[in-house]
């Protein structure tokens, strides 16, 4: 039975009280790290002159990572929870400024291990054996030396950090803080307000012409500013392509995909994979049209629900308890952490003005995770939270297990435990629903899930790929170029059961992953190996929970494909996007034979 009920009275604000007690201890801490930032200069030209030596840089460098991952998280939190704040926006400046002030002290590292020959490496781990904790992190730095420059040009490419992060924070700005919509009016005259958080129930709308009118007043905002909007982006992919060339790789996806070792294959077969896989999605988009009724599926259709939702509004304590039964599969322990993060004040829960868009997990090393929402009810919302608490929890079990050194995660990896959780959540509503009705919105979630997670996340894929070598080949990117190639490709995916309006090609503007370059075919590579893995949990198969929560605790301690090989899953193989593919498909296929009843 779940100690979180229906009637649970939870908190719907965070508290920062783990990173720092108030603002004034951040600054406290916010100025001994500036002073500590002239004691890095010290263990320069020692790395290679004993072993204690280079241990004692790495100890250090450990405390410096740990101390400033605090303070960098706490001001960034303290942003996002008012981007309008002018004292928050000073914070969030500082903190970043932070990082390139450390990036830069610490320009000579890398140059320094990738220098030192492997016979003296070897006789450095003989010196001091305590070093082998670090064999892999330094491994990983020598596999860099291809492209690691000398100090001078690290530092100068430190250094170019702040101006270079300035198209995507200026985004930033514009998309959380700037920017507004029109108001609407549904069929009984009532007025609506469109925000980015009340957007998705909109879209939710069984009135079409309200739908419409909300894809109208975002779209038609966005589609005003697309000059501006396209030169942004213009600047993220030529801030890529400067460091790439910088580092001498060959293309901005090598350079994006190389420090995690994954080998570019693996985003081609992402690609390629669905693209031969979208018969299930085009036979989707024909079910949406016959039961919606309509002629053609439009973009303000996308989101409609094929089934009606079983109640009103979900509370946020109703959806705490469905995400804690959901992954009661997962043992006491995973289920003891999902109440600590309901009730000690993890998550800060719903949409306020000035509040960051969208949802997020966030952590650093030795505190628990910070998760934010802007629920707003939906069922989409409470796999929103099982997502985020799957971010969380991954950390939470990663930092516990983990050295300083290994206690992050690759992006690769985040989407992989995020996913699993909204897949196991799925099959347990799939198994205790009782109701007819509520089964076919719990399909036509699951397979709106992998629409979006897989699908549409090849899309974008696609996009990145084809825009960044586009300009490489020195092409530039204005808007309208932008708006027809990601015109072609919804038409491409979404086949013809799907009319494209011509607002819709104007998408590319409102993605803030684009500021991340080549960050979401990690979506659709997370969802197809959730799958595998819960597959394996949910039919009891002997080891496979042993085996996820090793990947929880293991960090980066080995990389990705490595970590998830042992786990169970092969992402050098096209068979899980097909898995992912082939189950659409069936979903599809039940959800018409009831849709049909």
């Amino acid at each position: 039975m779940s100690a979180i009920t229906s009637s649970t009275v939870l908190p719907e604000r965070w508290s920062l009280d783990a990173l720092f007690p108030d603002d004034a201890a951040w600054e406290a801490e916010d100025e001994a790290l500036h002073a500590l930032l002239p004691d890095i200069d010290t263990y320069r030209g020692t790395l290679a002159s004993s072993g204690a030596s280079l241990l004692a840089w790495l100890h250090f460098s450990d405390e410096l990572t740990v101390r400033a991952g605090r303070a960098i998280n706490y001001a960034y939190r303290r942003y996002d929870e008012d981007t309008r704040e002018t004292r928050a926006q000073e914070m969030m400046e500082r903190a970043s400024s932070l990082e390139t002030a450390i990036a830069t002290a610490c320009a000579w590292v890398a140059p320094e291990l990738v220098a030192i020959h492997d016979e003296e490496l070897a006789e450095l781990y003989a010196q001091s054996p305590e070093l082998r904790l670090y064999a892999h992190a330094i491994d990983d730095t020598r596999r860099m030396r291809a492209h690691t420059l000398n100090e001078r040009e690290e530092t100068l490419l430190a250094l170019a950090h702040d101006v270079a992060n300035v198209p995507s924070t200026a985004f930033g700005m514009f998309n959380d803080a700037d920017i507004s919509f029109p108001s609407v009016r549904d069929r009984s005259g009532a007025e609506e307000q469109v925000t980015k958080g009340s957007y998705a129930r909109l879209m939710e709308s069984p009135d079409r012409a309200l739908r419409e009118a909300a894809f109208r007043s975002m779209y038609g905002v966005y589609d005003t500013w697309k000059n501006t909007l396209a030169a942004l982006l213009q600047g993220q992919v030529k801030r890529e392509m400067f460091f790439a060339k910088s580092r001498g790789y060959t293309s901005t996806l090598e350079a994006a995909l190389f420090p995690g070792a994954i080998p570019p294959a693996v985003y081609d077969t992402v690609i390629t994979s669905i693209n031969g896989a979208l018969e299930p999605l085009h036979r989707s988009m024909h079910l949406r049209r016959d039961v919606l009724g309509i002629d053609a599926v439009r973009p303000w259709d996308l989101f409609v629900p094929l089934a009606r939702e079983s109640s009103g509004r979900i509370s946020y304590a109703e959806a705490a308890s469905m995400v804690r039964e959901g992954l009661a599969v997962l043992g006491s322990e995973y289920a003891a952490l999902l109440d600590e993060a309901f009730t000690r004040k993890w998550i800060d829960v719903e949409e306020r003005p000035g509040k960051c868009s969208g949802a997020y997990s966030a952590w650093t090393y030795g505190s628990h995770p910070l998760v934010l929402l802007n629920y707003n009810g939906t069922l989409k919302d409470v796999f929103t939270i099982a997502h985020e608490l799957g971010h969380a929890l991954h950390s939470h079990h990663t930092w516990k297990a983990q050295p300083p050194v290994y206690a992050s995660y690759s992006i690769f990896c985040a989407e992989v435990a995020s996913t699993t959780n909204e897949v196991l959540l799925v099959h347990h509503l799939l198994d205790t629903l009782q109701d007819a009705e509520a089964r076919r919105n719990i399909l036509a979630h699951y397979i709106e899930t992998i629409r979006g997670t897989v699908y549409n996340q090849a899309l974008f894929a696609e996009f990145e790929r084809d825009t960044h070598a586009m300009a490489e080949q020195g092409r530039p990117l204005p808007a309208q170029l932008l708006g027809e190639t990601m015109a072609e490709l919804y038409e491409k995916y979404y086949g013809a059961a799907f009319t494209l309006d011509p607002l819709y090609a104007v998408n590319w503007a409102r993605i803030p992953h684009f500021y991340r370059s080549f960050y979401v075919y990690q979506y659709a590579t997370g969802l197809s190996a959730a799958i595998a893995l819960a597959r394996d949990i949910l039919a009891g198969v002997p080891g496979a929970r042993d085996r996820y929560f090793a990947f929880l605790r293991a960090g980066s301690s080995k990389h990705s494909i490595e970590l998830l090989k042992d786990a169970g899953v092969d992402m050098l193989s096209s068979a899980p996007f097909e898995a992912a593919a082939e189950l659409m498909g069936k979903l599809v296929e039940e959800l018409g034979a009831r849709s049909r009843e």
